[in-house]
């Protein structure tokens, strides 16, 4: 009753209690999200499913949910939830082993000769546990860090238990297989171990041995290989698994500095299903260089007013966490952003609030909830 009461306050007192500019900014990005989505969908869902609005009706449903959830986890206190945070770190396992059951995991083919194994299929609903399972590591490896002490290391049974469950969840990313998703989440760790205290040389010596095995995973192993060829000549592929890539490209270039008219019938025709990984590519051929100027101005200013709303908390473990809410936002929207325009391979990573997709909206609604909480006027140093 106590959390109704909050939201009941929450949308009577607008952002006095939250830092407003935070607030209209993610909603703002969502707005954008959801008006290029629907420019993007228009074709493939009339020719799917007969019906134009299909895509942006179901994303609107998830952006209510993703919206209720960011209202809902914005007042939970984040002490409560990293508390509770190993059980919400064993269900999120028992979901990503779920995925390779039969008859409750949804394997899905590709071009690449490899079946992807990445979705629960309940009904007419599909989820994505490794999406949901960001917030359960977010959770668990921030007070797992925050409570470590490298000085003192004593390995005792629950510590134990900690990296084999942190380990466990990422092993099971990797052979869906979600290869960015794990790079997101490694990345992170990277940073708590590094924030936690760990010897900067030690820590970089540590990364470099692993960058051997980083090296086989993505040259070795059958569709990342076969991207990265992709990847260095995407023209050679253009007429099957380089399309995707090259058309990015055109929509880059036919956007010019105005973009074309929203609606105009001639947009994203050759770009197909542009309204989930490469929806920036739809966006900039939507609204031009000038629109990317602008939502690229957006995300830094969301970055840094944030960063200089976690130095103001008063709890250590509020910054933990709060910073690696932070580093995943940006360090995917990045990543994809260098994906659209072949920086680096195609990683099959969301667009955080723009990409279509219930399971990636809903978790960074979430995630930023976690945000305002940590955030809020009564945590902060005035």
């Amino acid at each position: 009753m106590q959390i109704f009461r909050n939201l009941q306050n929450l949308f009577r007192f607008g952002t006095s209690r939250f830092d407003g500019p935070v607030l209209y900014g993610i909603f703002l990005l969502f707005g954008m999200g959801v008006v290029v989505m629907y420019s993007a969908s228009v074709i493939p869902a009339e020719r799917e499913f007969s019906d134009p609005n299909y895509y942006l009706n179901k994303q609107l449903l998830w952006g209510a949910i993703g919206i209720f959830s960011f209202l809902v986890f914005s007042q939970i206190p984040y002490q409560f939830l990293v508390r509770w945070s190993f059980l919400f770190s064993v269900i999120s396992l028992l979901l990503l082993i779920s995925v390779f059951i039969p008859g409750l995991g949804k394997s899905v083919g590709t071009s690449y000769g490899r079946s992807f194994n990445r979705w629960i299929q309940i009904g007419g609903i599909q989820i994505q546990p490794s999406e949901f399972s960001k917030i359960s590591i977010l959770l668990f490896s921030s007070y797992f860090f925050y409570n470590f002490d490298f000085k003192k290391v004593k390995w005792d049974r629950k510590k134990i238990t900690s990296v084999f469950l942190i380990f466990v969840t990422l092993v099971l990313i990797v052979i869906e297989p979600a290869f960015g998703t794990t790079v997101e989440l490694l990345l992170v760790l990277f940073f708590f171990v590094l924030l936690a205290g760990f010897p900067m040389k030690r820590l970089f010596i540590l990364g470099a041995s692993v960058l051997p095995l980083l090296v086989v995973l993505v040259t070795q192993v059958g569709y990342r290989k076969k991207r990265l060829e992709i990847w260095l000549d995407p023209y050679k592929f253009r007429f099957d698994e380089g399309h995707q890539l090259v058309t990015s490209f055109r929509a880059f270039f036919d956007g010019g500095s105005l973009g074309r008219p929203v609606g105009s019938g001639y947009a994203h025709r050759y770009l197909a299903y542009s309204h989930t990984d490469f929806v920036m590519a739809s966006f900039v051929e939507d609204f031009g260089f000038l629109g990317f100027l602008f939502f690229l101005s957006l995300i830094i200013f969301l970055l840094v007013r944030v960063y200089f709303l976690l130095l103001r908390t008063n709890d250590k473990l509020g910054f933990f966490l709060g910073s690696g809410i932070l580093i995943l936002f940006g360090f995917q929207t990045i990543l994809n952003l260098f994906v659209v325009t072949g920086i680096v391979p195609v990683t099959g990573i969301s667009l955080p609030f723009l990409s279509y997709g219930g399971s990636s909206l809903i978790t960074i609604f979430i995630l930023f909830g976690i945000l305002a909480n940590i955030t809020s006027k009564e945590n902060l140093v005035l």
